[in-house]
């Protein structure tokens, strides 16, 4: 169970958890549902870029296989005590592995908690096979994942660690950067929104970057929260973009 689905010799992690050399992404799948497990080993086998380096059934044994099998990425079932998956992902963090989170709505409280520890990504768990892949490549790419079905609950958990309504009334965003936040705020990623939109991935990480400069904000979770934030004071509706 704990072993690598296949070997990936001399592939070079860099600091930001990618493969340096155009190697697959590492994987470290935990879940205490065989099962559950087994079913995303298949998932991620499909894709050539994604490689399964250790199933773990618990915390401890993912711990154990993460110092031997070095994965860039860990997939991790919320089904654990949450102290425990906590200090996981302090953990996985501190060595540059990027954690993804798959769970159930709600169990949204456990999911704020996990997030403040480190972790970069959020997953339903009846998330679609091609959802789950984009969203294990984004990860490793550095970029952070979202489901939408937590937005509201990290809108009343984290309310009072950023106000970013406490600034300037207008909003500083120009149409195209707005469209963009609020994709975000969907829970898409870049790859998703460069498509959606038309324009290349590049531009979307253009206009996030912009976005969060402007919105005096940290990264991604923060903007999907000031989104979700100006369309309640709105009434649900979107806040207005600037001209440009």
């Amino acid at each position: 169970m704990g072993g690598p689905e296949r070997d990936v010799p001399g592939a070079v992690v860099t600091g930001s958890g990618a493969p340096a050399d155009g190697s697959p992404v590492r994987v470290l799948v935990c879940d205490g549902h065989d099962v559950l497990r087994r079913g995303l080993r298949t998932v991620l086998r499909r894709a050539p870029d994604l490689v399964v380096v250790g199933e773990a059934a618990d915390v401890d044994e993912a711990l154990t296989l993460a110092a031997g099998v070095a994965p860039d990425v860990t997939l991790l079932g919320l089904d654990t005590r949450r102290t425990a998956v906590q200090e996981l992902v302090r953990t996985l963090s501190r060595t540059g592995n990027r954690v993804v989170l798959m769970g159930e709505a709600a169990a949204g409280s456990d999911v704020v908690e996990v997030l403040r520890a480190g972790a970069r990504g959020y997953v339903h768990a009846a998330v679609s096979s091609l959802r789950l892949v984009e969203a294990v490549r984004a990860v490793a790419r550095g970029e952070t994942v979202l489901d939408a079905c937590v937005a509201g609950e990290l809108l009343h958990r984290l309310d009072g660690d950023q106000r970013p309504e406490d600034g300037p009334a207008h909003n500083p965003l120009t149409a195209r950067q707005q469209a963009v936040a609020e994709l975000v705020a969907e829970g898409l990623t870049n790859a998703e929104i460069a498509d959606r939109l038309r324009v290349s991935r590049a531009t979307v990480k253009g206009h996030i970057t912009v976005a969060l400069r402007r919105l005096a904000l940290r990264d991604r979770t923060q903007l999907a929260i000031h989104v979700h934030r100006a369309s309640r004071r709105g009434g649900g509706g979107s806040f207005l973009p600037a001209e440009g």
